[in-house]
């Protein structure tokens, strides 16, 4: 089996470095330094996405979106055009489940497979092999995938037919970025009134209003003011979009998943795309006139 990684960013680079410990890879990105990065450890560098398309029957993908899926896979140059009947492509991206069950129906005109298979634990749960993959794929090509996947991590999970994974990633981001704005809030009010982050976060940890984003980050990240991050604000806020997008589709009212979207909205109109996700906790200062990050906080 011939295996190649398109999108070596900060979640493809990690995915694709844990899958390098048991399959050999060709590799491609736009960036030069992110496949030397993979070469100095074994890989085989791809020129072009004709190579990977040429050379190899399992491609996976990991990309800013779902139209860059789209252009990488069905563009005048992409992939499709030149790969193999047969070729299983893996779309690794956050993406639009309407948007990758479309680019699969016209894949599937074409003799080739897709399915999707998020990730989420953050390139860190990626290094460390522990990351939860949701795949959306047609039972045999759950199976066909498998193997591939738990290279990555045992935690995979088929979470129904195409489009399926990419559906579930986005109500799980949706529900993160939410319960984020909540502890801020939560954290912004007791700060207000007299109570000290630490002290606040230290009762909080014990009670009921526990929950995973303040256990990871709160302490370490917006406390010490060290709000760097490998995830970008205006990726939180693509995933969240998307999600109220979805349910507006489907019928539901997103009442409490537009109030995340429109705050992470303010928070891209003070920040830039690329600015680490934790700066919404200024955002909430701000806005609150608390003030929970402490003076001389970095974002780099």
């Amino acid at each position: 089996m011939n295996i190649g990684y398109v999108g070596l960013g900060n979640m493809g680079g990690a995915l694709a470095r844990r899958l390098q410990l048991t399959y050999s890879l060709t590799v491609y990105d736009r960036d030069a330094a992110c496949v030397q990065r993979l070469a100095e450890h074994g890989a085989n560098r791809a020129e072009s996405l004709g190579q990977i398309a040429a050379s190899c029957d399992v491609i996976l993908l990991c990309l800013p979106t779902s139209e860059h899926v789209r252009s990488v896979l069905l563009g005048p140059d992409g992939i499709a055009a030149i790969a193999k009947p047969g070729t299983l492509v893996v779309d690794q991206t956050s993406g639009d489940p309407t948007v990758t069950r479309d680019i699969a129906a016209k894949l599937a005109e074409r003799g080739i497979d897709m399915v999707d298979a998020p990730v989420s634990g953050g390139p860190a749960g990626a290094d460390a092999g522990t990351i939860a993959i949701m795949v959306g794929a047609a039972p045999a090509l759950f199976e066909r995938i498998g193997h591939v996947l738990r290279a990555i991590s045992p935690n995979v999970f088929h979470a129904g037919d195409i489009g399926c994974g990419h559906v579930v990633k986005l109500a799980n981001n949706l529900l993160s970025a939410g319960t984020r704005l909540m502890t801020l809030e939560a954290m912004a009010l007791a700060v207000k009134n007299g109570v000290e982050g630490e002290k606040a976060l230290d009762i909080m940890m014990t009670s009921g209003g526990r929950n995973f984003w303040m256990e990871k980050y709160m302490a370490s990240h917006i406390l010490t003011g060290k709000l760097k991050a490998a995830f970008a604000l205006g990726l939180l806020h693509k995933d969240v979009r998307l999600a109220c997008q979805l349910g507006q589709d489907s019928g539901m009212p997103m009442l409490f998943g537009n109030l995340a979207k429109d705050f992470y909205q303010m928070a891209l109109n003070e920040y830039s795309f690329e600015s680490p996700v934790n700066v919404v906790a200024l955002t909430m200062d701000r806005i609150t006139g608390s003030h929970v990050v402490p003076d001389g906080h970095t974002i780099d």
